[in-house]
């Protein structure tokens, strides 16, 4: 569990992290190197999952040996389909990262959403459906394991 205090906004309690693969962990389907290790920084925290419509097929095969839950949508709504997902656990212990339109529901339902804006861009949905906004996904994952960088950043 990841657990800090924003002035403000009050006690955060963190558990399940649910990512985004294309454009947030990934480009063009190869997950950048930076991300696995992360990724393994992150796990004795946090309970994480990837989901994705896997655009490149390759989501499998990236993740190979780490310590991550990926789960392809199955669904034509895929809005739909990863807002629901997030609503499987309790979404105040969930946060979110993604980068395209089909995630912001997944962000809004989450604790903390984070949109990564990265390579491939963001769109203006993810954006508007954060709470956060970074360059980069390892900002992202450096908000998550340095939390007095959130506090910064969410303080009143």
């Amino acid at each position: 569990m990841i657990q800090t205090y924003i002035p403000g906004r009050g006690n955060i309690n963190l558990e399940i992290l649910v990512l985004d693969y294309n454009g947030t962990l990934a480009l063009d389907g190869r997950m950048f190197d930076s991300v696995k290790e992360n990724l393994k920084r992150l796990s004795p925290y946090l309970e994480i999952h990837i989901i994705t419509s896997d655009t490149f097929g390759s989501v499998v095969q990236q993740c190979e040996g780490l310590p991550v839950q990926v789960n392809v949508l199955e669904s034509a709504e895929h809005i739909k389909e990863k807002g629901d997902y997030v609503l499987r656990f309790r979404p105040r212990e969930v946060v979110a990262i993604g980068n395209g339109a089909n995630d912001q529901l997944m962000l809004q339902q989450a604790q903390l959403g984070i949109a990564v804006i990265g390579g491939e861009g963001a769109s203006v949905q993810a954006l508007l459906s954060a709470d956060l906004v970074v360059n980069a996904i390892e900002d992202a994952f450096g908000l998550l394991l340095e939390t007095k960088r959130l506090k910064a950043t969410f303080r009143l």
